[in-house]
């Protein structure tokens, strides 16, 4: 024997001492008793375990149990890494062991296989029991479905490992295999870029980038020449994907077996990027490139024009960009205001057009409601968007249900070209409660919502008044005289229940009125021109007991036939109403009017083209009533096509008491002018 043979043969042993000093490589396992037989009441218990990388095997070469329903007399039972595989019964031959049973007794890698059997109390015949003989073995990790090497996988003795074919680099997952083609082309004027693996299939996971870069003022093109097959999926996406990458944007991804077609990059610096799945024999491309001057896109910003038209732009080229109707330039030129249309831009050394702005749409400022105007949602304010106004309230109505679009100019405007704001009007001279009419002084008590104008005022002399709307009321201009401010009361008709209360914020008597100089309304002889118009503090709150009365129309005829007049003044008893009244009364003659009665110095008083008179036996209106509304048609004979008009005011008379039933009052439509006149001048319109 060779001193060299003697060497190996110890290395060898060297090598397998851990191994077989820590356990046995080999050995039998077997039942009590074998092959005599097991006793009644028969157990055994076995366990080995495997180092790691290796597997423990268990080759059964005889089974002779005691046969029984589910094994339930005497059993083997094998567990793999404390899992049970296998429970055995009755006589099997080798071959059925072989080819039914071994093949699964394993334990997994550094795994145990466990033994279990025992016997019941009896048996009617011999059974000799059963033999095993187990083995460690070296476990192939690469016939192990769990392991996955995208490549190739090498097994040896305790473990694997996973390994690349040339041109593949393993990844830090010790499992993947990918080209990583990273090229700098910089300074390279013409070339042509293909994947790794060319010619022929290109090379799975493969992740690639090339870089090229020309000097300022040039630009690269590129062109696919030659084949052109990049994977696509049957749905038509990219599998493998070819994409182009400049600064300013990304084009692709391109695949499929229809080349792009040449691109100027409009760039001096472009990465081509390549990225491939780890399936698939597509034979890839070749791009080839070259330089060119610098040009400068065709469009520079959407909703826009370009002049001069021209199919390329080249560097130091200038043009005209004129953004679309209803865009400006999103540069402000002024505090918060964008209006200009047009800019100039020039195509620079890079490809790049600079100044650069966007043509933004115009915005119409959001229009500013006042209850109870609203928008028909959703509401947009670009141009070109509509918007619909409408009340939120039954007892108001737009005066213009027309839409409005927001225009060029950034204003709204209807399709009649109006730029002002509808507005919400309450709805007048309607109530919610139509009662017939009945028959102030022999008047009748109104019921809750009848007279939804009548306003009382308390102080500093009782009189009344009518809502002309949501914040104005009018009344004779006698009643306030030298008052600088008023508590008004609506929406009742006893005067201390649930009133609503309003409080001026201005008095305004007409210009023409003969103003109080002391001397009391009693020594007057002229009540011409009594009228006065009320301005709340605030907007009053309508609702079905509080509503304005309508003013007459301009120009329109409002004869007289019969009306309605109501208060909270003098009734026929000389008492003072707590409840408001109405009565029913007629216009009369012109000749019976100027039969005007005399002040308390005697003196005549006088009757104008201002004024009215009416009444009707045992009705008119009395003491304390000035003020307050003289209306038509008569109360329960309004309607929506037909509303309640205020005719008159209460003004003057002799003393109703006397019975002559004839009061005066301001004729109403002789002044449509100065209110509506007065009420746009205070209201702003």
């Amino acid at each position: 024997m060779s001193a060299d043979f003697r060497m190996f043969r110890f290395c060898l042993c060297l090598l397998f001492l851990p191994l077989a000093w820590s356990l046995p490589l080999a050995g039998w396992v077997e039942s009590p008793g074998y092959p005599r037989g097991y006793e009644p009441f028969s157990t055994l218990t076995w366990a080995r375990c495997a180092p790691p990388g290796h597997a423990l095997t268990l080759a059964l070469t005889h089974l002779d149990l005691e046969d029984g329903y589910e094994c339930e007399n005497d059993a083997l039972k094998v567990y793999a890494d404390g899992s049970l595989i296998s429970t055995l019964c009755g006589r099997m031959s080798l071959e059925e062991l072989r080819s039914s049973v071994n093949p699964s007794l394993l334990s997994s890698s550094g795994g145990c296989l466990n033994l279990s059997f025992s016997a019941d109390y009896s048996n009617t015949e011999r059974h000799t029991g059963f033999r095993g003989f187990y083995t460690i073995q070296d476990y192939d990790e690469c016939d192990d479905p769990n392991i996955e090497c995208s490549h190739f996988c090498l097994n040896f003795i305790g473990g694997y490992m996973c390994t690349c074919p040339p041109g593949y680099v393993l990844d830090a997952d010790k499992h993947t295999c990918s080209v990583h083609c990273t090229e700098d082309l910089s300074g390279s004027r013409r070339g042509q870029v293909t994947p790794p693996g060319s010619p022929g299939p290109y090379a799975e996971d493969a992740h690639c980038s090339y870089s090229l870069s020309v000097e300022e003022g040039l630009q690269l093109v590129l062109e696919f020449t030659e084949e052109f097959d990049v994977e696509a999926k049957p749905s038509g996406e990219c599998a493998d994907a070819v994409k182009i990458k400049t600064p300013s944007q990304t084009l692709g991804p391109y695949c499929g077996r229809v080349p792009p077609s040449p691109i100027h990059t409009g760039s001096s610096q472009v990465q081509i990027l390549f990225d491939s799945d780890n399936a698939g024999i597509n034979m890839g491309f070749t791009v080839a490139y070259k330089t060119d001057r610098m040009t400068c896109p065709k469009e520079l910003t959407t909703d826009s024009t370009l002049e001069p038209k021209r199919q390329q732009y080249w560097m130091g080229d200038t043009v005209t960009v004129t953004c679309d109707t209803g865009t400006v330039v999103d540069e402000v030129v002024g505090p918060g205001i964008k209006t200009n249309m047009t800019f100039e831009s020039r195509c620079q050394l890079n490809g790049l057009w600079e100044p650069l702005y966007t043509c933004e749409k115009v915005r119409c400022e959001e229009p500013t409601l006042l209850y109870p105007l609203k928008i028909q949602e959703p509401l947009s304010t670009l141009y070109g968007s509509e918007i619909q106004f409408t009340c939120d309230s039954n007892y108001y109505k737009l005066d213009s249900d027309e839409v409005f679009t927001c225009k060029a100019d950034g204003l709204w405007k209807s399709r009649t070209g109006q730029t002002k704001i509808p507005r919400c009007l309450p709805v007048c001279g309607q109530t919610h409660s139509q009662i017939s009419s009945g028959r102030i002084l022999g008047g009748m008590e109104a019921k809750l919502g009848q007279i939804p104008w009548q306003l009382l005022i308390k102080r500093p002399n009782r009189a009344g008044a009518s809502l002309i709307s949501d914040r104005w009321a009018i009344t004779a201009a006698h009643v306030v005289d030298n008052v600088n401010k008023l508590m008004l009361y609506g929406g009742m008709v006893v005067g201390n229940i649930n009133p609503v209360e309003m409080e001026t914020d201005k008095i305004i008597i007409h210009p023409q009125y003969e103003r109080n100089k002391g001397t009391g309304d009693d020594h007057r002889t002229s009540f011409d021109n009594d009228i006065a118009l009320l301005k709340m503090s605030s907007r009053v709150k309508l609702n079905a007991n509080l509503l304005p009365i309508c003013l007459p129309e301009k120009g329109a005829a409002l004869e007289l036939k019969m009306g309605t007049v109501s208060g909270y003044g003098m009734t026929e008893n000389k008492d003072m109403s707590g409840k408001l009244r109405y009565a029913n009364i007629e216009e009369y003659k012109k000749e019976k009017c100027n039969e005007t009665p005399d002040n308390e110095k005697g003196e005549r008083l006088i009757f104008t083209e201002n004024m009215f008179c009416a009444g009707w036996e045992g009705r008119d209106s009395c003491r304390f009533d000035s003020g307050g509304p003289l209306f038509v048609p008569m109360v329960g004979m309004g309607k929506a096509e037909d509303p309640y008009r205020l005719k008159g005011i209460v003004s003057w008379g002799s003393d109703c008491r006397q019975g002559d039933n004839k009061g005066y009052y301001t004729k109403v439509q002789k002044y449509l002018d100065w209110i509506r006149d007065t009420i746009a001048k205070e209201d702003g319109d």
